[in-house]
């Protein structure tokens, strides 16, 4: 997850881009499903890279079926778990949101056998890819999926 200050096509790609390096991103992002949100309106913005060339081909989920996009939508649940709808995320910082992440990605899911997301990244992606999103385990007792992760819930 990427803190933005404001909703902007691409915005979210770019920086990742930027972070990752043009041919990590490539090999990790050649195809993108995603739903239909403001952020990603504008299909020529988001699959034009920062060198002007095509950097990943975007294709959308259909209207109201979340389910299209997998297990995305436990990691939706899970988010609303630390930051619940109504969540004020003005003063949320990027260190945090990384927190979050981190957190989230080392509760074990069913559905990856009980492993944890960040260890099936890690064996599938690498090191490189893991460093680029600033990713870091969490040990099993020290996981928190609640409000209490972040104080700030203003």
């Amino acid at each position: 997850m990427i803190l933005l200050n404001r909703c902007t096509t691409g915005a979210v790609y770019d920086r990742l881009e930027k972070r990752m390096g043009t041919e990590l991103f490539l090999e990790r992002f050649e195809f993108v499903l995603t739903d239909r949100g403001v952020e990603f309106g504008d299909p020529e913005a988001l699959e034009t890279g920062i060198n002007g060339f095509q950097r990943s081909s975007i294709y959308y989920c259909d209207p109201m079926r979340s389910g299209q996009k997998g297990g995305l939508e436990q990691a939706h649940t899970m988010l609303r778990d630390v930051l619940p709808k109504g969540t004020s995320f003005e003063f949320l910082t990027q260190w945090e949101v990384n927190q979050i992440v981190n957190h989230m990605n080392s509760t074990p899911r069913e559905s990856l056998g009980g492993r944890t997301p960040y260890d099936v990244a890690l064996e599938h992606f690498g090191e490189e890819t893991i460093k680029a999103f600033q990713l870091k385990p969490i040990a099993p007792d020290e996981v928190n999926l609640t409000p209490k992760l972040i104080r700030f819930n203003k």
